[in-house]
């Protein structure tokens, strides 16, 4: 509950609000992705040396919770991928997961660990493996929106990154921002390439 009350304290930039939430959350459930998000907002408000030692308690918890047989692979995926971290480790963990669990999100995490690997090619099977139940949760579509959009196809990232944030402007505290300034790039050089060939013709 604390942790969920934090997400939309930070959604409406209540943010040292939003940092008291998230660290009374830690203090109850010490998880990865609390201290993620944590890390995140000090990174947003430009406090690097607080954000960077909640990064470092991420991977403590997950190194911590390996020994003790509890598994935050996934979750550490998703952190090394956002952050552009460790993709190779990203990747390894990927794999082992996906060897554990099937799901949407396995497919998912493996795809985007790729992405963060550049190997946006492979990262495409995986991808369409996690959307294929239509699923609408707005990670998914900002997953697959940054690999179509990687892959050059212009048409399919600028629908998955709308996607993403018609479903939830307000998914991630940083990456929703990726997601905007992204599909504005594209919108604009989608603009100028249809204003080039109405020239042409």
């Amino acid at each position: 509950a604390l942790a969920g009350l934090a997400q939309v304290r930070a959604a409406q930039r209540r943010y040292p609000e939003a940092i008291d939430l998230y660290r009374r959350a830690l203090g109850v459930i010490p998880l990865p992705d609390y201290a993620a998000a944590l890390g995140d907002l000090y990174a947003k408000l430009g406090r690097g040396a607080e954000a960077k030692q909640q990064y470092e308690l991420v991977e403590y918890i997950g190194r911590l919770s390996a020994l003790n047989r509890v598994l935050y692979n996934r979750e550490l995926v998703y952190f090394y991928a956002d952050h552009g971290i460790k993709p190779a480790e990203a990747l390894e963990l990927a794999r082992r997961e996906i060897e554990v669990r099937k799901d949407i999100y396995a497919h998912d995490a493996l795809a985007w660990a790729l992405y963060a690997n550049a190997k946006v090619a492979e990262a495409v099977g995986p991808m369409m493996e996690a959307l294929r139940l239509g699923t609408r949760d707005a990670r998914l579509f900002f997953h697959a929106g940054m690999i179509f959009h990687r892959l050059g196809d212009t048409d399919e990232a600028m629908h998955y990154l709308e996607r993403a944030l018609a479903t939830n402007p307000h998914f991630h505290l940083l990456q929703a921002d990726v997601a905007r300034a992204t599909l504005k790039e594209l919108q604009s050089s989608s603009r100028r390439a249809g204003h080039e060939t109405g020239q042409d013709g």
